[in-house]
């Protein structure tokens, strides 16, 4: 069978045990090519940058001959926070409306732990009709089940932290000319170092009405980052399009004690930056 791998989307936390799974299973895989550039640049629908990268994505599987397509699972629903912008709450059921005729949406979680060898046993069966085939490959990838590890801190004398809800942050593609401006300015951006359950934990300490997973990660870096001393100033990243992304990183801003600003993409970079230096001077 012909699957379709995304590149994007949270894809950093949950593919390294997919990829290797279902190679193992014998499964052909299709990985996308284009450029990001190029994939953004084919679709100019008003949705959030990162949704737009999701659908080029899936649309190039398609093409490619992908008999099925790999995505996260959505996660859950709810009133409050985000909630209203279904893009951050179910990215897969958000494809399948937009986007009629793409290939069957398999739905993995979007994070690895022991808990997903139930379902990847199924996906398995379903493959291969084999049970001893599945236990096998099982048994040579499981190792790959661990939580993601973000990279470490950079060093530098001027760190710039930025937050953002995973599914932007953890894609530096998404977000380049905030980096290049960023960089141009004197700053070394920084994302937050420690694991995305750390930063839930952090996100529900800081008495926001909010429950969604990516709301509670968003609100725990930006938590983390404004309290580390070595951090000299904040930047939160907000998707162009999705409105109750961007209040919520306003309401962070203001929480936040030192040097803040709020940027939401589509807009010029230098102006949030200018915000930041103007405050820490």
């Amino acid at each position: 069978m012909r699957l379709g791998l995304v590149d994007t989307w949270l894809s950093e936390r949950y593919l390294p045990f997919w990829r290797a799974y279902l190679r193992e299973l014998g499964a052909e895989l299709i990985e996308p090519r284009l450029p990001v550039s190029e994939a953004l640049a084919r679709l100019e629908e008003p949705w959030p940058r990162p949704a737009r990268l999701l659908a080029a994505r899936a649309l190039e599987l398609k093409a490619r001959g992908a008999e099925a397509i790999v995505l996260p699972e959505g996660v859950g629903d709810s009133p409050r926070g985000s909630g209203p912008c279904a893009w951050a709450v179910d990215p897969a059921s958000m494809l399948e409306r937009v986007l009629p005729g793409l290939p069957p949406l398999v739905r993995v979680p979007p994070e690895l732990s022991e808990g997903v060898l139930g379902l990847a046993a199924r996906i398995g069966q379903e493959l291969v009709q084999n049970p001893q085939e599945v236990r096998r490959a099982l048994d040579r990838t499981r190792r790959l089940l661990r939580p993601y590890k973000p990279p470490a801190m950079p060093r530098g004398e001027r760190l710039l932290g930025l937050a953002a809800m995973p599914y932007l942050l953890d894609d530096p593609r998404l977000y380049p000319e905030v980096l290049s401006a960023a960089e141009a300015a004197g700053w070394t951006p920084a994302r937050p170092d420690v694991s995305p359950e750390r930063l839930r934990e952090e996100g529900a300490r800081t008495g926001l009405n909010i429950d969604l997973p990516t709301d509670l990660e968003f609100a725990g870096a930006a938590h983390y980052l404004g309290r580390l001393g070595r951090v000299q100033g904040l930047l939160l990243l907000a998707c162009d399009h999705c409105p109750p992304v961007e209040r919520l990183a306003r309401k962070l801003a203001a929480a936040t004690p030192k040097p803040v600003a709020v940027h939401v993409l589509g807009e010029a970079p230098e102006t949030a930056l200018e915000r930041i230096e103007k405050a820490a001077s």
